[in-house]
């Protein structure tokens, strides 16, 4: 029996050392496995901080120039008001031309227009009073306008009021205005 008991002793050794030996395999693997998994874990990780902070420029950089844009359009906004208030204020000075600056700027425009025999002239209200019943041989009309003047031929009315003079040029001058203005 000694001999049937080495071998069993023998036999419990061997599945012993080798229980010990599969544990131990296990244990590597295991240990190896949570190492590529913490590995892994880390990767995705440093990928997702890697996004966030790359989402989270792109976010700084889309309000940066999202602000930037509404600051430059209220610039353009109140360099336009300006530019507005230029052009009124341009009409109020022309509505108090004296009277000497106001017949001069009548003479020379109605050189440009073509007066008929019935043509009658619409003056301002105190230009009215002080031209009479004829302005430059025109016949003064009972209207009145605002400021400048309009010619009146037949059922045609030539405006020249200062506020429409102005209207009609103010675009091809606005450029002009702003560079003086702003630069």
């Amino acid at each position: 029996m000694s001999n049937l008991d080495n071998i069993i002793d023998e036999i419990l050794q061997d599945a012993k050392n080798e229980s010990e030996k599969i544990v131990k395999d296990a244990r590597m693997e295991v240990a190896d496995l949570v190492g590529k998994t913490e590995s892994e874990a880390q990767k995705k990780a440093d990928k997702i901080i890697e996004k966030a902070k790359a989402e989270g420029t792109q976010s700084k950089d889309r309000i940066i120039s999202n602000s930037s844009l509404t600051a430059r359009d209220m610039i353009l906004v109140a360099k336009q008001e300006v530019i507005n208030k230029v052009f009124e204020l341009t009409k109020e000075k022309l509505k108090t031309l004296n009277h000497e600056d106001y017949l001069s700027f009548v003479e020379k425009s109605l050189k440009t227009l073509d007066i008929k025999e019935d043509s009658e002239i619409i003056l301002t209200e105190g230009e009215k009073k002080l031209a009479g019943e004829k302005l430059f041989g025109i016949k003064v009309a009972n209207e009145t306008v605002e400021s400048g003047f309009s010619l009146k031929n037949g059922k045609i009315i030539l405006n020249n009021e200062f506020s429409s003079l102005v209207d009609l040029i103010k675009e091809d001058l606005e450029q002009e205005v702003a560079d003086k203005l702003f630069s």
